[in-house]
C-alpha cells in the first residue's frame, strides 16, 4: 500500500533513511580499502579496550585562527597600492610556519601535536600563547621581542611601519571523544552533521603532523596528500625534470557501529632533486652524490634534445649549447621562475665574522631568472679576507677586484666546471653558479600535466598491486601515528583491509534493431562464443559488428566535410583528395549500422581559423596585434610591441579570415546537411570551443568534428565511434534494453515511461565567474534520448541549483509532445557532483524547486487535474576514494551454479555494496557497473536522498545498474548511470561556449561599462543554444 505524500504546505522535504539492504545477485566477499579505527562507543556489545585511552580518542583539541597579511608598498617605494595586500600563497603560509617552528622551542617541541590546514586554522593539542608577529622580511626570530597583542593601545603606528603581519587568536576548544558517538544514529541530518564536523578534521590533519615526523624525507601537498621519499617508494621520471611519485590521502568514514579509516594511493609529478630515483639499485648513492641545479639543468637539455627526430644527445653539452639552452628554451625558463634552491656552500654554525653559533637550518631562496651574466663574467670589489674561510678583516687591507669563478675557490674551495654559463639570479644582487645550488626537495612540477599516458599507465594499477602498494604506503606511518604515544602499553593498534559482503548481479540485455548482447553466468576462464577473450571480461564489453542501430534518420542527409586548417598556409592539394576518399570509407562503415549519407559534396577548405585575434589599438590608430586563445603560437603581444601613443592602449578582438568563412556558409546552408568538421590540430581546445559555438549554438547545425590525423587512418573502430555520435544527434536511437528490462522503468498503471532526469553542475568555467548548472531528461520508452538545457548559476562555485524550477518546463513540454499530450507519471532524478555534507541541501532546495514546478506546470490550465507525480531522487558521487579488490574468481549463485565474480583482476562488473562500508542513516550503496580495462575500477557511490515512489533496494540497483548499459556512444557499460554522463557531457559544452566568447565579451564591456559594480548580462555571457537543436542531445 502507498503511503500518504505530504501536501505542498506541510511537506517537510527530509533525507530518506535507509528503506533496507538489497538481495539479489551472487553473494561474494570482496576486500575494501577501509581499515577499522574503532568501535563507537554506542556500537552493541562493545567491552573496554586498551587504545579507548588513545591520544586520538581522548584529546583536547584547541584550534586557533591564524591570519597572513601580505606585503604592502613600503613609503616611498613604488606606486601606493590600493585596496588590501595580496593574499600569501599557500606554500608561503607553510614556509612562514616551519619558520615559526624553527625559531620557537615550545612550537618545536609539539610539532607533532600542531597542525596547519593550509589556509587559516591551526590544530593544536596544547593550548597556545596569542601572538602578533611583525615581520619585514619574513624572518621571525628577530621579531619575537616586537611582538605586540593585536589592538593594544599605542601599538597601529607601528603596524603601519611593517610590511607584514601574522597573528594567531583562539577559536574553539574540541574534543575527539565526539567521533566515537552516535556511530549507530539512524538520523541522516546527524550522519551529515558528523561527516562535516570539525572533530573529524582535526584528527585528519594531526595524524597529518604525525606523519610528517617519519625518518624518511616525506612531502606534504594540498594539506592531506603525502609522499615519503625512500627506497620503497614508487617513482618514473616524468616530463622534463621531474618525476611522479605515489604518496597516500586518508578520510574518515562512519559506518553502522563503527569509525573507519579510508586509505588510498595517489600521484604527483615533482621536480627531480636526486640523480637516483626509487626504484634505481643506486638510489643510496644520492648521500654520497650531490645532485646540483646544474645537474638538473643538463638533464633538462639532454631530456629535450632526445625528444626530437634529430641524432640523441646524451653526452654532456658545452657551455655554448647550455647557453643557447638556457636563452631560448621556454619551458626551462618557465620551471626555473620560483623553484627553490639550497645554498649549500654556506655554513650556517658560523657568524659572518667567523665566530660560531648555534646551528640554524639552511633556508630556501626562489630562482627569479636566469641571469645575464657568467662566473667568469660577473666582476666585483671585495676584501681579500672575505675569501678566507674565517672572514675575519685585517686592519689596513684595501678592495681588490676578482669575479665570480675565483672568489667561490679562494672562499669556498669549491672549482666550477661551468664558470662561463649563465647564473642564476636569487634576487638583488644574489647572483650564484647553478652548480653551487641544490634543488629543495618536495616541491610541486609547475606547468600543465602534458604527458596524459605517462600519469595514466603509472596510476593505473590493478587491485593486486593497488593494494599492496597501500598496505606499504599508508598503513605503516598510519600505524606509527596513532601508536606514537603507547610507549610500549598494550593495545597498539594493528591494522588489515576490511573484508566486506557484496553482491553481483545480473547484466540487462542490450537491444539492437534485429539481434541483442546477453551475457551468461560461466565459471571464470570459460571461453566466450567467440574464443577471443574469457567469458568474464565480455560482461558490460561488447562489438558491433554483425548489430545496426535500433533506429536511424529515414532522411538521408548530405555530408559535408569541411577542412579546418588554423594555419594561413594552404594544406597539400593531395588532402583534399585524401579526404574525399576517407569520406567514402566512413560512409561505408556508418552504412554497416544502418546510418546512411550523401557524400556527393565536395570537402571544402578553411583556412585561418582560430578563436578571435586580440588587436592593441591605441587613440583610435592601430599599433600592433596579439593573439587570443587558440590563435597559433597562442598569445604574444605581436609586432607592434607596447611603445608610441603615449596613452593606455586598449584592445579589440578581430575576427579571423577563416571564422568569416564558416559563417558566411553557414548563413546559405540548405536542410538536411550534416556537417563534418574535420581539424587539421586536434589538440586546440579554443578552436573546437569556437567551432561549437558558432555551429551549435548560433547556427544549430547539426555537427560532427573529427581529428585529420586519425580519421585518415580510415578505421573502423574510430568511424563507427563518431557515427554512435551523430546517429544521436539525428534523433536515432543506437541500442537500448530488452523489454523486460526497460519494465523497470515504465510505469504498469499508466503503461507510461518514467521521466528521468539527471542535472550537474560545472564550475569556474573562466576565472572567478559563476557556475553552469545542466539538466537532461528522457521523453520516450527506449531511454536512448536525452536532450538538456543548461543556465548560469548566481554565484562561483555555487553547487546547489536553487533556480532547479526552471529547467522542469522544458523537459515536461518534450515528455508530452511525444506522449499523446500525458504527463510522466513518477520521476527518478539523479543528482551528480554534490559532496556527502550537501545531501540535506538537494531535498530541502532541489527536491523542493523540482515538486514545486512540477506542481505550477499542472496548474498552468483551468481546470486542469492537479499534477504532482512521486519523485525520487538519487545523489551520485562518481569520484570517491573506495576501492575494491576481489577475493575469489568464482562463487555460487542462486541457482546454485559456479560463477565467476572477478574479471580482468577486478571486481565483477555488477558489484553491489550496501553494507559494512555505507552510512548507518542514509539509503546509499556503491555499484561498480563496469570493466576496468586498465587498472582498478571505481566504484559509483549511489545515496537515494528522496524516495516518494518508495524504490526498495533491489530495485534502485537494478535500474541503476540497467542505465548503464544505455550510453548511447559506447559498446560498453559505463561506469555511472547514464543520465548523468549525459548531463556532464552538456555542462561541459555549455562551460564551451562560455570560454569561446569570453574574451570579447569582456573587452566590450570594459569600454562600455560605466559603472564599478556592473557586471555582464548572464544571457550575454551564456546565450541558449539554437532553437533548432534545442531539443537534439548535440552536447554528445
Amino acid at each position: 500500500m502507498q503511503k500518504t505524500r505530504h501536501s505542498s504546505v506541510d511537506q517537510p522535504f527530509n533525507v530518506e533513511k535507509r528503506l533496507d539492504y538489497g538481495t539479489k545477485g551472487t553473494p561474494v566477499e570482496v576486500l575494501t580499502n577501509h581499515v577499522r579505527l574503532s568501535l563507537g562507543d554506542d556500537a552493541p556489545g562493545r567491552k573496554k579496550v586498551a587504545s579507548d585511552d588513545a591520544w586520538w580518542k581522548t584529546a583536547t583539541i584547541y584550534t586557533y585562527h591564524i591570519d597572513f597579511i601580505g606585503k604592502q608598498n613600503p613609503a616611498g617605494r613604488g606606486p601606493p597600492q590600493k585596496g588590501p595586500p595580496p593574499a600569501i600563497s599557500k606554500p608561503k603560509k607553510y614556509e612562514l610556519l616551519d619558520d615559526l617552528f624553527e625559531e620557537d622551542k615550545t612550537l618545536a617541541k609539539y610539532k607533532d601535536r600542531i597542525a596547519f590546514d593550509g589556509q587559516d586554522t591551526l590544530y593544536s593539542r596544547v593550548p597556545l600563547e596569542e601572538f602578533s608577529l611583525f615581520n619585514g622580511c619574513w624572518k621571525v626570530g628577530k621579531k619575537k621581542n616586537s611582538t605586540a597583542g593585536a589592538g593594544k593601545k599605542g601599538k597601529s603606528e607601528i603596524a603601519e611601519e611593517l610590511v607584514a603581519q601574522i597573528t594567531l587568536q583562539f577559536a574553539s576548544k574540541i574534543t575527539l571523544k565526539d567521533i566515537y558517538k552516535a556511530t549507530m544514529s539512524e538520523d541522516p541530518e546527524e550522519q551529515e552533521n558528523k561527516m562535516s564536523a570539525a572533530d573529524k578534521t582535526a584528527l585528519l590533519y594531526l595524524l597529518g603532523a604525525k606523519f610528517l615526523t617519519s625518518k624518511d624525507p616525506i612531502f606534504q601537498m594540498q594539506g592531506n596528500k603525502f609522499f615519503i621519499f625512500n627506497e620503497k617508494a614508487k617513482s618514473i621520471p616524468f616530463q622534463i625534470g621531474g618525476f611522479l611519485i605515489c604518496g597516500f590521502t586518508i578520510s574518515i568514514v562512519y559506518s553502522r557501529g563503527t569509525v573507519l579509516l579510508n586509505a588510498i594511493n595517489v600521484a604527483l609529478p615533482f621536480y627531480k632533486h636526486v640523480k637516483y630515483l626509487p626504484g634505481d639499485r643506486k638510489f643510496k648513492q644520492n648521500e654520497k652524490v650531490r645532485f646540483t641545479l646544474m645537474d638538473w639543468i643538463i638533464e633538462c637539455y639532454q631530456q629535450i634534445n632526445g625528444k626530437g627526430r634529430g641524432p640523441k644527445r646524451t653526452a654532456e653539452p658545452s657551455s655554448k649549447d647550455l647557453n643557447l639552452f638556457l636563452t631560448k628554451n621556454m619551458d626551462i625558463k618557465n620551471l626555473i621562475k620560483g623553484l627553490k634552491v639550497y645554498r649549500y656552500y654556506i655554513n650556517y654554525s658560523v657568524n659572518s665574522d667567523g665566530t660560531p653559533k648555534p646551528p640554524s637550518k639552511m633556508p630556501a631562496k626562489g630562482i627569479v631568472d636566469f641571469a645575464r651574466e657568467t662566473a667568469d663574467s660577473l666582476k666585483f670589489k671585495t676584501l681579500p679576507s672575505a675569501m678566507t674561510k674565517s672572514a675575519k678583516s685585517v686592519a689596513g687591507e684595501k678592495e681588490i677586484t676578482v669575479n665570480t669563478t675565483s672568489y667561490f675557490a679562494k672562499k669556498y674551495n669549491i672549482k666550477l666546471k661551468y664558470p662561463d654559463v649563465k647564473m642564476v639570479s636569487l634576487g638583488g644582487k644574489n647572483i650564484v653558479p647553478a652548480e653551487c645550488l641544490t634543488i629543495v626537495p618536495g616541491q610541486k612540477l609547475k606547468g600543465q600535466i602534458y604527458d596524459e599516458k605517462t600519469m595514466i599507465d603509472f596510476t593505473a594499477i590493478r587491485p593486486e598491486e593497488k593494494f599492496k602498494l597501500i598496505n606499504n604506503l599508508a598503513l605503516p606511518p598510519l600505524t606509527n601515528a596513532l601508536n606514537s604515544e603507547n610507549k610500549g602499553k598494550a593495545g597498539a593498534v594493528k591494522f588489515e583491509f576490511l573484508k566486506v559482503p557484496s553482491r553481483v548481479i545480473d547484466a540487462p540485455v542490450v537491444q539492437y534493431k534485429k539481434s541483442n548482447v546477453t551475457y551468461i553466468d560461466a565459471p571464470f576462464g570459460t571461453k566466450s562464443t567467440n574464443g577471443k577473450a574469457p567469458s568474464e571480461e565480455t560482461k558490460g564489453k561488447w562489438n558491433l559488428t554483425n548489430h545496426q542501430f535500433i533506429h536511424t534518420s529515414k532522411d538521408i542527409y548530405n555530408l559535408r566535410p569541411i577542412f579546418i586548417n588554423d594555419s594561413s598556409r594552404e594544406p597539400p592539394v593531395t588532402v583534399l583528395e585524401r579526404l574525399t576518399a576517407s569520406v567514402k570509407k566512413f560512409a561505408k562503415d556508418a552504412a554497416a549500422v544502418d546510418v546512411n549519407f550523401d557524400t556527393s559534396g565536395r570537402p571544402i577548405l578553411i583556412n585561418e581559423f582560430s578563436a578571435p585575434v586580440r588587436r592593441r589599438v591605441d587613440s583610435g590608430n592601430e599599433k600592433g596585434r596579439g593573439r587570443g586563445r587558440g590563435a597559433p603560437r597562442g598569445r604574444g603581444r605581436g609586432r607592434g610591441g607596447f611603445g608610441g601613443g603615449g596613452g593606455r592602449p586598449s584592445f579589440v578582438y578581430e575576427i579571423t579570415p577563416g571564422e568569416q568563412q564558416l559563417v558566411q556558409l553557414l548563413e546559405k546552408i540548405p536542410e538536411k546537411v550534416y556537417i563534418l568538421l574535420v581539424l587539421n590540430r586536434g589538440n586546440d581546445s579554443a578552436i573546437y570551443n569556437r567551432l561549437k559555438e558558432i555551429v551549435d549554438r548560433r547556427f544549430g547545425v547539426l555537427n560532427s568534428c573529427v581529428v585529420w590525423e586519425s580519421f585518415s587512418k580510415n578505421s573502423a573502430q574510430y568511424n563507427t565511434n563518431a557515427v554512435m555520435k551523430m546517429n544521436l544527434k539525428l534523433q536515432g536511437t543506437n541500442h537500448s534494453l530488452s523489454d523486460k528490462d526497460l519494465e523497470l522503468l515504465i510505469d504498469k498503471e499508466s503503461g507510461l515511461p518514467f521521466l528521468v532526469i539527471a542535472a550537474d553542475v560545472t564550475h569556474y568555467p573562466e576565472k572567478d565567474q559563476n557556475s553552469i548548472a545542466a539538466m537532461v531528461g528522457s521523453y520516450e520508452r527506449t531511454f536512448s534520448k536525452f536532450p538538456g538545457d543548461y543556465l548560469l548559476q548566481d554565484q562561483p562555485g555555487e553547487e546547489i541549483i536553487s533556480r532547479i524550477g526552471e529547467f522542469v518546463a522544458s523537459r515536461l513540454d518534450i515528455y508530452k509532445a511525444n506522449n499523446k499530450g500525458k504527463l510522466p507519471p513518477k520521476i527518478l532524478y539523479y543528482r551528480d557532483g554534490t559532496s556527502e555534507t550537501q545531501l540535506s541541501q538537494v531535498v530541502k532546495i532541489e527536491v523542493k524547486g523540482l515538486k514545486e514546478a512540477l506542481r505550477k506546470y499542472g496548474s498552468r490550465k483551468k481546470g486542469a487535474k492537479k499534477y504532482d507525480p512521486p519523485v525520487t531522487c538519487v545523489v551520485v558521487a562518481k569520484r570517491n576514494l573506495v576501492r575494491f579488490k576481489p577475493l575469489h574468481e568464482n562463487a555460487t549463485n542462486a541457482e546454485g551454479k559456479t560463477v565467476a565474480v572477478q574479471s580482468m583482476g577486478n571486481v565483477m562488473p555488477g558489484t553491489v555494496v550496501d553494507r559494512e562500508i555505507t552510512s548507518p542513516a542514509h539509503f546509499d550503496f556503491f555499484l561498480q557497473s563496469q570493466q576496468a580495462l586498465a587498472g582498478t575500477g571505481v566504484p559509483c557511490h549511489y545515496w537515494c536522498v528522496y524516495n516518494e515512489n518508495h524504490f526498495d533496494s533491489d530495485y534502485l540497483q537494478a535500474i541503476s545498474h540497467a542505465l548503464c548499459y544505455t550510453f548511447g556512444r559506447s559498446s560498453t557499460s559505463v561506469k555511472v548511470v547514464s543520465p548523468v554522463y549525459y548531463a556532464d557531457l552538456l555542462c561541459t559544452r555549455a562551460a564551451q561556449f562560455f570560454k569561446a566568447n569570453f574574451e570579447i565579451l569582456s573587452a566590450e564591456f570594459q569600454k562600455e561599462r560605466k559603472n564599478k559594480d556592473d557586471v555582464i548580462v548572464p544571457t550575454k555571457l551564456l546565450p541558449p543554444v539554437h532553437k533548432n537543436i534545442r531539443s537534439v542531445m548535440y552536447y554528445i
